[in-house]
């Protein structure tokens, strides 16, 4: 057997307690704390991105709430309502009957029980008042109908006159509609 020595053998002991120590954090200590970095870095990010989760359920709720609203208007709209000669009404009440040019009317399907019509109208020679007047007047009224789209540029007869194209929609329950169509 060997014969160590006191100094030889306080410094195996420390070369024990040196490999000992290195091997603990060479294997435990240095990964778990890489670990708490990496976790410590992904905890801000995951915060945000449950507030944008957070705020995109929100937005989820309110349009499913407002799709309730938009399919109870559509419901208890007229059955008989038309688009179509709606505007026509609304154009002779603001006086816009010589100002159109041409009206046209497209259906489309929507959903299994929906159907939006789409009514394209074509104003000429008119004044930037009347044409808020008559947007005025289809967005005031009591039926499921909004401006869509507008197109307006200056008329050739005069600076103060416009040209413009409105597109209006409006939905409706199909009702068997589409079999007629």
């Amino acid at each position: 057997m060997i014969r160590l020595t006191r100094r030889e053998k306080l410094l195996a002991v420390a070369l024990v307690i040196f490999v000992a120590v290195w091997s603990l954090f060479a294997f435990v200590i240095s990964p778990a704390v890489g670990r708490i970095e990496t976790l410590n870095r992904l905890i801000p990010e995951k915060q945000n991105e449950l507030q944008q989760l957070q705020a995109k359920s929100k937005e989820y709720i309110l349009l499913r709430d407002n799709l309730g609203q938009v399919r109870e208007k559509v419901a208890s709209q007229q059955s008989s309502f038309e688009l179509l000669p709606f505007l026509e009404t609304l154009i002779r009440q603001n006086g816009l009957e010589k100002k159109v040019a041409a009206m046209k009317q497209q259906v489309l399907p929507l959903e299994t029980d929906y159907y939006e019509t789409i009514v394209e109208v074509k104003l000429q020679n008119l004044t930037l008042s009347q044409l808020v007047d008559f947007l005025s007047s289809v967005e005031s009224s009591q039926v499921l109908a909004k401006p869509k789209s507008l197109y307006i540029k200056i008329s050739a007869a005069g600076p103060d006159l416009l040209d413009s194209v409105v597109e209006i929609h409006s939905a409706k329950l199909a009702h068997g509609q589409f079999a007629r169509m």
